[in-house]
């Protein structure tokens, strides 16, 4: 096990009374910012009809916004590395993730959705990396684990706010009353603007994207393996389980509760994984976490009906699987100190991406064999990414010490 898990204090650390209150405001930024990231799919059955498109042209939009929100993540994590007074990327992120979902309900054709599902990924991608590093270089380091799960997880919780306070509009003022959705991101991005964390400006000139990428390869590669399958286990999950429901008896209803519930269970595992981590050692809680995972994830593969052993392994795979989550991120910021913003983008925004791509290979398996055999690769990439961990470098002891990277 590496022993780079036990880490000194970060004297590095912002010292201000209001931590508490800054970390708060970030987090509900967080939360504001992820319940954008379901609303199309909840708007989906009123666009399909409204703007006369199938839904293969659907799926594409899909992926404009994953691609958009993913991918860039690490590059905006780069840019607010690079010095100047970067804070504007996370109340500017959050505030156009709002107006950018606000906007799809008032869209009037095809290409204003395909640009309000761009804007809202930018938005998303804008404001992901930055925060996240704001929180992790304002904390003490001995207690970052804890304040990164409080963070990250306020966006898991997030998820299912959105599209719940858009079913509420569209059924009390109608479609034309989406505008409403904007306004938390507004107040949520003043609350950033005023009260997010303030961080000195680097005093070191940054380092160029390939140098670091060449200096820090055999680091990146590790973490983005690790995250990558990690990410591929519980899209699986998650894909699949709604219908795999349905085919073993469930209802429609009691499908999407599943699957809430399991979204549910991955939000509190952030929180514990997190609080672990600053006693057991990140590493310590990543491999555990997957190795535990992996039996919950096969279970369901296993089941004839939908009863107490489905509910449990459901809630437990994703307590386990997420819980390595937020434990990763963390890993990541400890791993690569000056910079704090792409290693944030990567570990966030990249990984999430990258765990998409599983999806539609294991569909065409699926259709050839069932769904149980998914559960099963859920399980087994679970397996390999504890023993994945076990190649990353270690972290460089003098962490704490190294100038923080992201202005304030």
């Amino acid at each position: 096990m590496p022993a780079a898990d036990a880490a000194p204090d970060d004297v590095q650390a912002i010292r201000e009374p209001g931590r508490t209150a800054s970390v708060g405001v970030m987090a509900l930024a967080h939360l504001t910012n992820d319940s954008y990231a379901y609303m199309l799919p909840a708007l989906l059955p009123l666009l399909l009809g409204r703007l006369g498109i199938g839904l293969g042209l659907a799926g594409v939009l899909v992926t404009l916004y994953q691609a958009s929100s993913s991918f860039t993540q690490p590059l905006f994590g780069h840019l607010s590395d690079a010095g100047g007074r970067t804070r504007w990327m996370a109340w500017s992120g959050v505030a156009l993730s709002g107006a950018a979902a606000a906007a799809l309900g008032l869209a009037p054709s095809l290409g204003v959705v395909a640009v309000a599902l761009l804007l809202g990924g930018m938005g998303t991608a804008l404001y992901h990396p930055v925060s996240a590093a704001l929180v992790a270089a304002s904390v003490p380091q001995r207690s970052r684990g804890r304040w990164m799960s409080v963070y990250i997880s306020a966006g898991n919780f997030g998820l299912p706010v959105g599209p719940f306070l858009i079913g509420v509009i569209i059924a009390t003022v109608g479609l034309g009353g989406s505008w409403l959705i904007a306004i938390p991101a507004i107040v949520l991005a003043a609350l950033v603007w005023r009260l997010g964390p303030h961080l000195p400006k680097r005093t070191a000139a940054a380092m160029p994207l390939r140098t670091i990428l060449r200096s820090n390869r055999h680091m990146l590669v590790g973490l983005i393996s690790v995250s990558a399958t990690r990410a591929w286990a519980t899209a699986l999950v998650s894909s699949f389980l709604p219908v795999y429901a349905v085919s073993r008896g469930a209802s429609i209803v009691d499908a999407s509760r599943l699957l809430t519930l399991y979204l549910l269970a991955g939000a509190f595992g952030g929180l514990i994984g997190g609080w672990l981590a600053d006693r057991a050692g990140r590493d310590r809680v990543i491999i555990a976490s997957l190795l535990l995972a992996a039996p919950f994830c096969m279970l369901l593969g296993v089941q004839a009906e939908v009863g107490l052993p489905f509910v449990v392994a459901t809630a437990v795979s994703g307590l386990l699987l997420n819980g390595s989550f937020v434990v990763l991120a963390v890993r990541g910021q400890e791993s690569m100190p000056g910079n704090l913003g792409m290693v944030s983008g990567l570990m966030l925004g990249l990984s999430i991406g990258l765990g998409g791509l599983a999806v539609t290979p294991m569909g065409v398996i699926a259709e050839q064999v069932g769904i149980p055999p998914v559960f099963v690769a859920a399980g087994a990439l679970a397996i390999l990414g504890a023993f994945l961990m076990r190649t990353v470098p270690q972290a460089p002891a003098h962490a704490a010490a190294v100038p923080l990277a992201v202005a304030g």
